[in-house]
């Protein structure tokens, strides 16, 4: 599986800082200058008929590498493809950064060796932790090197090995919601896992109005529109949606079972119109997409199995006896009308996530024995 690394670089001294600093504005300027040649293209572009046209006139425009022109090249064929599926105006490129092949980038004393210029390569020192080290030791990719503020970040795609997934002995649930963004249960009805989103929420609504403070104060003395001051919410979530996912993946691997996750469709914007503008703005309050890629990426680190399942009726259907009770609405308490069971909501669906898990996995350990040629259930 892919991983990308993102490691600060160490202080660079005043000549390595201003070459990267120009080499990043000329790689800004060439794909802005691609972007132009698919305009003077006049049919759709890819690699052959825009490098057949271009490349030369832009290469002896800019002093960049060969393969770094050429990676400016891709990049505005994604851009413009991009533009051209969602509309908007005249694409435009102006992020602070530049693209390098792995083949052209070496990784040798916690460093990275880079060419800058066509025969010239600059050695840029890394802060590598532990964490990072144990996978720069794996075959790398492209790199891709970012000016936030004052600060200069690598980002390096490595090829790390999966490990096998190992037979689980048992199956946990997890259930996602707005008033706990997760609830971790076991098939048999013990709850291991419960993040409390009241306190969450809050901060998340702190940073909320923080901003937009900040943003309207810049409109009405500065008259600045665009400054993003979103950074400390995002990095608050990502940041929890890390810890999360690692107890999550850490508390399977431990007790040798299979983590079992919904299937979340229906938070699309799209599929949100019927609610109500309060429940779409608590369910949009959380990246719930970040959580679950963070689970399924650790989880494969670890070799611990995932099995996706539909989340229908998850939260409708009795966790003891199996009654589905259609007419349950948004109560904390599931209170079942035929076997009398009480129990909190979020805790009844993990049970039943849990179970669905072991039901999937009972099928598709069926399905190899059904193409060995093994007789059918039917002709059973």
């Amino acid at each position: 599986m892919k991983l990308t690394l993102r490691i600060r670089l160490r202080p660079l001294t005043r000549r390595k800082e201003k070459m990267l600093v120009k080499a990043i504005e000329e790689f800004r300027a060439c794909v802005n200058e691609w972007l132009k040649a698919i305009d003077e293209l006049e049919e759709k572009p890819n690699r052959g008929n825009l490098h057949n046209l271009a490349y030369k006139r832009i290469k002896a425009k800019f002093n960049l590498h060969s393969n770094v022109i050429q990676d400016a090249m891709n990049l505005a064929i994604e851009i413009w493809r991009s533009w051209s599926k969602n509309g908007g105006e005249q694409p435009v490129f102006d992020s602070d950064c530049i693209y390098f092949k792995g083949v052209d980038v070496k990784i040798e004393n916690d460093g990275l060796i880079v060419p800058l210029r066509p025969r010239e390569r600059v050695y840029l020192p890394l802060y590598v932790r532990k964490y990072h080290r144990k996978y720069l030791q794996y075959k790398h990719g492209r790199v891709i090197i970012t000016k936030e503020g004052d600060e200069f970040y690598a980002c390096i795609s490595i090829q790390v090995p999966e490990k096998e997934p190992f037979k689980p002995q048992g199956f946990l649930g997890v259930d996602f919601g707005y008033y706990n963004i997760v609830v971790v249960a076991d098939e048999k009805g013990r709850e291991l896992m419960r993040v409390q989103g009241d306190e969450l929420i809050q901060r998340k609504e702190y940073y909320e109005k923080l901003r937009a403070k900040r943003q309207q104060r810049l409109m009405k003395v500065f008259r600045i529109k665009d400054k993003d001051f979103g950074h400390k919410d995002r990095n608050y979530v990502n940041d929890l949606n890390h810890k999360i996912a690692k107890e999550l993946v850490l508390t399977a691997k431990r007790m040798r079972k299979a983590i079992v996750i919904e299937r979340l469709k229906g938070l699309k914007r799209s599929n949100m119109k019927n609610r109500s503008r309060k429940i779409r703005k608590i369910l949009h309050r959380w990246s719930y997409h970040n959580l679950i890629q963070k689970i399924k990426y650790k989880a494969k680190l670890e070799g611990v199995p995932t099995i996706e399942v539909s989340p229908r009726n998850t939260s409708k259907t009795c966790s003891r006896c199996g009654y589905v009770y259609k007419r349950f609405r948004n109560q904390r308490l599931f209170h079942c009308p035929k076997c009398g069971l009480i129990v909190d909501r979020d805790l009844n669906a993990s049970i039943n996530i849990a179970k669905k898990g072991l039901e999937e996995f009972k099928k598709r350990a069926f399905l190899p024995a059904l193409k060995s040629g093994a007789p059918s259930p039917q002709g059973v």
